[in-house]
């Protein structure tokens, strides 16, 4: 039987769909969820909203005075979602770089865009890799900047000890298809501090009632029956769907959190803790595959830092990225990461102040970062077929490499 395995997964059963369809009518599942979060994160203040991207839109907005005047720093590699919200917001941005050996940002990087006055600063835990965010809030603190935490792929990482999501003024999550719990769609905005609150008290004010979300009862039956790899399948073989990619989508005005999503996601957050150490497992299961010396080298965790590996990212050899790209290796759940940096994003150009500097890490993680599947709905065949995939591009590639080799300023740039 042909088969496509899914690159990210969140478990959805059908006890989820029909507790979605049921809450069509009842406004109390948002309780339950704001009660889940409230155990999880222990934040002083919680908004649920449609998406993770309308929480970050209402951060920016209730951080930094609205208009061209106020910049907010983001990582120059991250999910276009981020550039959508400085739209939403609309805020200027200052791109920082990111380190391709730990996903953390560069801290002089970071330092440089705070002086070209960012007020607020983006982090995020890409793939479910932790950032510690202590040095980051010292030197936000520093520049009188407020640190937003994105979380929305945090995927149950740790950091000393901490669940990623509890360490900045604020946080994002977000509920979509891939971000290991899932309500179809919808996020949260989290405030833990003082400025966190202010922040929130200003948000709350834009949002209207909870819509019932009909349309995302179809959307999570969609995704209940498309989370088999034979079914995938057909989707996943037509272009024009663009399943996998990286896309720009334009900023909407934030919404509360549906009924029906509250409803789903009530019965989908008990899947949490077991999928996360499913993914766990698998991943190390592919990190002892790959080896030190491998033509796919696995992002450092530092120590301390606990990854909930939404997907495994590695940083492939020139060549090994060649055969990532190939439609066998889509079949097998490895993807790309994001194909250009923010600097480069066409709708990023008009509001990024620094848009001309070369970020050589997140050059580096464009060219050479793949991901590979980590969650339960693949089988023990699914990762058997990958091992064995990545057991024959290790002997036909098999000589040295650096990890950290990246690419060469282009004519335009400047670095630093």
């Amino acid at each position: 039987m042909f088969r496509h395995r899914l690159p990210a997964y969140s478990p959805l059963s059908l006890r989820a769909v029909l507790a979605g369809a049921a809450t069509l009518l009842d406004g109390e599942s948002d309780r339950v969820v704001a009660a889940l979060l409230q155990a999880q994160y222990g934040p002083r203040r919680i908004v649920l909203t449609d998406s993770g991207t309308s929480a970050l839109i209402l951060a920016l907005r209730g951080a930094l005075a609205a208009g061209p005047g106020a910049r907010v720093a983001l990582p120059a590699y991250c999910c276009y979602d981020i550039v959508a919200a400085a739209a939403g917001a609309d805020v200027s941005v200052v791109l920082y770089d990111v380190d391709p050996e730990t996903l953390a940002p560069d801290l002089a990087s970071l330092e440089a865009a705070l002086r070209q006055g960012a007020g607020a600063v983006v982090v995020a835990h890409l793939y479910g890799v932790p950032v510690d965010l202590a040095p980051i809030s010292s030197l936000a603190a520093r520049a009188g900047a407020l640190v937003i935490e994105d979380a929305a792929q945090g995927a149950g990482a740790i950091v000393n000890g901490r669940v990623v999501g509890t360490s900045g003024s604020l946080a994002i999550l977000s509920f979509g298809r891939g971000k290991g719990v899932t309500a179809g769609a919808g996020g949260a905005l989290l405030a833990h501090d003082a400025s966190g609150l202010e922040v929130l008290g200003r948000a709350e004010m834009q949002l209207g009632a909870s819509p019932r979300g009909w349309s995302v009862l179809g959307g999570t039956l969609a995704q209940w029956l498309l989370a088999r790899s034979s079914v995938y399948a057909l989707p996943a073989s037509l272009p024009f769907l663009r399943l996998g990619e990286t896309i720009y989508r334009a900023p909407r005005q934030p919404q509360r959190l549906s009924r029906c999503a509250a409803g789903v996601l009530a019965v989908t957050w008990r899947f949490v803790a077991s999928e996360t150490e499913y993914r766990r497992q698998r991943a190390n299961r592919l990190i002892s595959r790959l080896g030190p010396q491998g033509p796919f080298a696995p992002v450092r965790v530092p120590a301390g830092h606990v990854p909930g590996y939404l997907r495994l990212p590695v940083i492939a050899s020139p060549l090994a990225r060649r055969e990532a790209l190939t439609s066998q290796a889509r079949r097998l759940g490895v993807m790309p990461g994001y194909p250009t940096t923010l600097a480069e994003l066409e709708a990023c150009r008009t509001r990024c102040v620094n848009r001309h500097s070369f970020f050589p890490g997140a050059r580096m993680l464009v060219t050479r970062l793949c991901t590979l599947p980590t969650h339960s709905r693949a089988s023990e065949r699914d990762y058997r077929a990958l091992e064995a995939w990545l057991d024959q591009i290790a002997e036909r590639l098999s000589g040295p490499w650096s990890p950290r080799e990246a690419a060469a300023p282009q004519p335009g740039y400047r670095v630093g």
